[in-house]
């Protein structure tokens, strides 16, 4: 069940997999920078090379188009948003008054098309999520805990901050990071396990699966973040002790 949900760690042994965390965690931003600001040509052949890279580490296609749902549906709804907001426009200002209905496909085909800084955004965006996607797929959470502990405690040593506190590593901006990162696939199993259970029980895919999953979607994961709390507050308080 966690294999199948995004963002999920795949046991392997490749290079990306021994690569210790901290070096991926640092070139994340990078590469978001990177995709930004150089131009569009670098997206795409970070995209075809990040492909043939998850092809390599055996990662079948619904794997790699798993995180990516959240990029297809943002710009359906991107898109729907524009042409609805332009053909409005249009219309309040009377230059669809005399449209034919044969021409109006074409019209929404044209607008479109001439939306070439929203594909360019939605192709960014998908190259960094694919990005993050071979990040999560090829490091444990422990792993990524690990790496951003490494990386606290390494600023820490050059800021003169104290670094051990009662002879432990002090890394609480770490610790509140690394709980945050590895929230994101549970919160994908929760989703699965949610849409599996109404499936299970003759539901359809339809609008009223989000109306009643998304209430009890967001309760089970309001009280999982409150079990966390009370485990690392009883964490801290034994440590205190010991």
């Amino acid at each position: 069940m966690t294999n199948e949900t995004a963002f999920s760690y795949k046991q392997g042994f490749s290079f990306l997999h021994r690569c210790p965390a901290w070096v991926k965690i640092l070139l994340l931003p990078s590469i978001s920078l990177s995709i930004f600001y150089l131009p569009p040509y670098f997206a795409l052949v970070l995209i075809a090379l990040q492909t043939l890279v998850s092809f390599v580490l055996r990662f079948t296609v619904r794997e790699q188009a798993r995180e990516l749902k959240a990029v297809f549906y943002y710009a359906v709804f991107l898109i729907l948003v524009k042409t609805i907001g332009s053909l409005a426009a249009s219309f309040s200002a009377g230059s669809l008054s005399s449209l034919e209905l044969s021409t109006f496909p074409q019209t929404v085909i044209i607008f479109l098309i001439s939306e070439k800084e929203t594909w360019l955004l939605l192709l960014k965006l998908f190259c960094i999520i694919q990005t993050a996607s071979l990040i999560f797929k090829t490091s444990t959470s422990l792993q990524i805990r690990e790496g951003l502990e490494a990386m606290e405690l390494a600023v820490r040593k050059c800021l003169h901050l104290k670094p051990l506190v009662d002879g432990r590593p002090n890394a609480p901006v770490a610790q509140a990071v690394s709980l945050f990162i590895c929230f994101i696939p549970q919160v994908s199993k929760n989703w699965q396990q949610a849409e599996r259970a109404w499936k299970a029980r003759g539901g359809r895919k339809s609008l009223r699966m989000f109306i009643v999953l998304l209430p009890v979607f967001f309760s089970v994961g309001m009280k999982q973040a409150y079990n966390s709390a009370r485990a690392i507050s009883a964490r801290t308080i034994i440590m205190a002790f010991s």
